[in-house]
């Protein structure tokens, strides 16, 4: 059944929305919206005009889903790849926030706190890119939608969001991947090696993808690229060899100039951020080439709705975790659980019922199938009290017949042989051996002069009421010149007295 997800990437000076609709088989973009968030000095203010432009933009788009992904601005967060002494996942949990607090400035308390594991092969460590938030910022991200009356499932970061993009939305580029998305307000670089996010960066410092930009900013943003790498080979404490560069956010057409620029500079294959999955297919909300890039990250928050593979994070956790829902889950399963029970319980009662019921009426029948058996056959072995009695009525009935029936209509044997000599000519000359009777046919054997005599007593013997049909079986010529012959003769079964 397809699915409706909605991705909201959520900035604090601009809101992008892409909704897609189907399975990870095939589906389609039905809504994508930008949208800039109005600003004002008083943050209660600014927060009243955000929550009045989320609920226009639901309004006006109809956007509608069975699942709400959104994301927070990784500035926001607090990013850092860990060594962590334990492999397993639930191990893990309890203790990151913990391991986060030599490198941020809250109180392991006052954040909320996930992580991606990363390859490793040391199989006693684990390599985890964790990151933690402080509480307020998720609850006032939380409240921007609960106000307009949408509970977003799962709150990612987007430079995680970025990597989903391109995992999922993307064909395959190389093993090593470097994305870098521009907006007004941030730039992000998320580097991936093997489809996997092993290093990301958010600089509040954004980048504008303008003519002006071009002629002055690459420089800039080569070297933050360059000191991105750096960063990532001293972590991950080994080289790191981009295969392709992606760029995406905004700036439309001018993405293409300046990745053209880009490539010159840095030496490396620059492309800029488009759907190329077998699966996307273009439907009533076409987005051109040039106009996908700015909604990478808010489709890459959609995307992992629909793919179960979808890396990332979710930090609606601890106390913003959906606990009711769950909750009630919980019940409605223990309720539906006891109802099967309690129908599983009836249905045995109700078998054992019925079978108890069965068992007594067959010990009935067999007893009064006994007492028959002995009064239509004293004396007699009950083996197969169906069969027999049956040989026994057929025989009775094959004796009675032969006698002209119960009710005087059936042939008897002298009315058989009575016919026969009268349908006999006068001038045939005929010496019947044997004629034998039974309940369908009479078998007539004798010897005429000829066989053409053999013929007309045929003919003769059919034109009577009583044979409907006579089959000559064999002729055969004797020493004498004489043939001997055979008939069957089919005799009705009934005989009409009717007048």
């Amino acid at each position: 059944m397809p699915k409706h997800i909605l991705g909201i990437a959520c900035g604090t000076q601009q809101l992008t929305c892409v909704q897609i609709t189907g399975t990870a088989k095939a589906y389609s973009v039905t809504a994508a919206v930008h949208q800039p968030f109005p600003q004002h000095p008083d943050p209660q203010e600014q927060a009243a005009l955000q929550r009045q432009t989320l609920q226009e933009l639901v309004e006006t788009h109809h956007l509608r889903s069975d699942t709400i992904c959104t994301t927070l601005p990784a500035h926001k967060a607090v990013l850092r790849n860990l060594v962590l002494p334990f492999k397993d996942p639930r191990r893990i949990r309890p203790t990151i926030k913990y391991a986060m607090e030599e490198h941020m400035p809250f109180e392991p308390d006052d954040v909320v706190a996930d992580f991606q594991i990363l390859p490793s092969q040391n199989g006693r460590q684990t390599r985890a890119l964790v990151a933690a938030v402080p509480q307020q910022v998720v609850a006032d991200h939380l409240s921007l939608f609960q106000a307009v009356g949408l509970e977003p499932t799962v709150v990612d970061l987007d430079v995680f969001a970025l990597a989903n993009a391109t995992r999922l939305g993307c064909e395959t580029l190389g093993a090593n991947t470097v994305l870098i998305d521009l907006n007004p307000e941030r730039m992000l670089l998320t580097i991936l090696s093997q489809d996997m996010p092993v290093f990301a960066r958010s600089l509040v410092q954004g980048l504008s993808a303008s003519e002006t930009f071009l002629t002055t900013s690459i420089d800039r943003l080569s070297k933050q690229l360059q000191h991105t790498l750096y960063a990532c080979e001293n972590t991950l404490q080994q080289s790191y060899e981009p295969d392709v560069v992606l760029l995406s956010g905004e700036g439309g057409t001018h993405l293409g100039e300046l990745a053209a620029a880009l490539e010159k500079d840095l030496g490396l294959p620059v492309r800029v951020w488009q759907i190329t999955s077998e699966s996307y297919k273009v439907g009533k909300v076409s987005l051109p080439p040039d106009e996908q890039a700015r909604y990478a990250v808010a489709f890459g928050a959609a995307i992992q709705g629909v793919h179960r593979p979808a890396i990332g994070l979710n930090l609606r956790r601890e106390r913003f975790e959906l606990r009711r829902d769950i909750e009630e889950l919980r019940g409605h399963l223990v309720g539906l659980g006891i109802m099967l029970v309690c129908v599983a319980g009836l249905g045995l009662f109700s078998l054992y019922l019925n079978t108890s019921y069965k068992r007594q009426r067959y010990e009935q029948l067999q007893q009064e199938t006994a007492q028959v058996f002995n009064d239509t056959l004293p004396g007699a072995r009950m083996v197969q009290p169906v069969v027999q009695v049956r040989e026994k009525m057929r025989e009775l009935d094959n004796r009675l017949r032969a006698f002209g029936g119960v009710t005087g209509a059936q042939l008897s044997g002298l009315q058989i042989l009575r016919e026969v000599s009268a349908r006999i000519p006068s001038s045939i000359m005929v010496d019947i051996d044997t004629l034998t009777t039974t309940t369908d046919t009479t078998e007539l054997s004798g010897i005429t002069t000829s066989y053409d005599d053999v013929v007309k007593l045929k003919a003769t013997l059919e034109a009577s009421p009583f044979f409907p049909s006579v089959k000559i079986n064999t002729t055969k010529t004797e020493v004498d010149n004489k043939v001997s012959f055979k008939l069957t003769l089919t005799t009705v079964k009934t005989l009409d007295t009717t007048p």
